[in-house]
């Protein structure tokens, strides 16, 4: 497996990781994946479509990751750059699959929905996902990270917009979904 220079990870009790040199280790980053495993089901699962598997679409974030974690500077937060490489992987992957049809079947219990909740409930929450998935891309990245409760600030960082635009395209997002409700 390949061995990325110049940057170790080491877990500290917050969830958050420290760097050194030298390269980071597999069981490092099979454990940063195992901590930040949601949020990489979570986009994997809102961008999966017929031209891009689930499973393919999560191995390239995967990828991506282990590719990309030497640029990560620990200016923000573990989570906020995971989910920036997990929502650039699926649009570029959706992008360069525009010419390939595949089949996937969606598996609804790769959503973290509580067990408690009624048929009314689970019926309304897969209507929500069914309008979400009929949004643009970017939208589609920005209120997936609204529900996750990131603030304006964290969504404008984690894609780069202003905070601002991010105000107006919630509450844009937002109107759109309702009307559609």
């Amino acid at each position: 497996m390949m061995k990325l220079s110049g940057l170790k990870l080491h877990l500290t009790g917050q969830n958050k990781f420290n760097m050194e040199s030298p390269p980071i280790n597999e069981r490092d980053f099979a454990e940063l994946i195992r901590r930040h495993s949601p949020i990489i089901n979570k986009v994997s699962y809102f961008y999966a479509s017929e031209k891009v598997p689930f499973d393919d679409l999560r191995q390239e974030i995967y990828v991506n990751i282990w590719l990309g974690i030497n640029q990560f500077k620990g200016r923000s937060e573990m989570s906020t750059w995971i989910y920036r490489v997990a929502v650039n992987s699926a649009l570029m992957t959706l992008r360069s699959s525009r010419r390939r049809i595949e089949t996937v079947s969606v598996d609804f219990g790769l959503i973290d929905v509580a067990t408690s909740i009624d048929d009314a409930q689970r019926e309304n929450l897969q209507h929500l996902h069914s309008l979400i998935d009929r949004l643009e891309d970017m939208e589609k990245a920005i209120i997936l990270l609204w529900l996750d409760e990131f603030s304006y600030d964290e969504i404008a960082d984690t894609l780069g917009m202003k905070r601002n635009t991010i105000a107006t395209k919630i509450h844009r997002i937002k109107d759109k979904l309702s009307k559609q409700m």
